[in-house]
């Protein structure tokens, strides 16, 4: 079962983000993984889920329970449609960039979610989870661009504050996720996406550490994947 969710992944970000190519595989060719098939550039709204959650997660840090420590967050969520991305993303891989992405290199972007996340009582992993529900999803996507694809993408910005180790730790990048959820369980079927997520490791060593995975929203250990 991982080895067909890892391969889902590799196939959605070899022709999503163009970084790679995927040997053997043309533009609207279908692709097969398990008994379910996806075909590039094709209108698949039922993927496309009404509404989306994004769920923010600090997963551990040294002095959780250190009066001082804080955490800040700051995010922007867009959709943005599969050939546009496909084009960005090839113009920035001819100018070397494609590692650095930012949201003016998506002209056609929608924007789904914008906020910040603030807390400075940390002591458990309950205090340390913001969910924000109800980000309006498919009625901002225009049907034609419906496409199973298209990207959504997280911009973020973060700061701990470990007062424990006397130590702010910063990071920001993007995560770029499908509108189809990529740790469904069932082998025959894709089903749209609810959630996103944002989670943030701060280790012993005051290392940052970041991932989107669903498992790791309900961790308080690092176990990369």
């Amino acid at each position: 079962m991982g080895k067909n969710f890892q391969r889902l992944s590799v196939i959605f970000l070899s022709l999503a983000s163009l970084a790679l190519s995927l040997p053997g595989v043309a533009l609207g060719q279908r692709i097969k993984v398990d008994r379910r098939t996806i075909t590039p550039n094709k209108p698949t709204p039922e993927l496309y889920s009404d509404s989306l959650a994004l769920k923010v997660t600090l997963m551990n840090l040294p002095g959780a329970e250190t009066p001082g420590s804080s955490l800040e967050v700051e995010y922007k969520v867009y959709f943005v449609p599969e050939q546009s991305f496909e084009a960005a993303m090839r113009q920035l891989k001819r100018e070397g960039r494609a590692r650095e992405l930012k949201p003016e290199y998506f002209p056609d972007k929608i924007l789904l979610a914008e906020g910040r996340v603030g807390k400075d009582s940390l002591r458990t992993l309950e205090e340390r989870t913001t969910w924000r529900r109800g980000i309006g999803f498919k009625r901002k996507v225009p049907s034609a661009q419906q496409t199973s694809f298209s990207s959504i993408i997280t911009f973020y910005s973060v700061k701990v504050y470990d007062a424990r180790l006397k130590k702010a730790v910063y990071g920001s990048d993007a995560f770029i996720a499908p509108p189809f959820d990529t740790e469904s369980g069932d082998r025959d079927n894709f089903s749209p996406a609810t959630a996103l997520y944002l989670n943030f490791y701060v280790a012993d060593n005051g290392d940052l550490y970041k991932s989107n995975r669903k498992g790791a929203s309900e961790s308080t250990e690092w176990r990369p994947r």
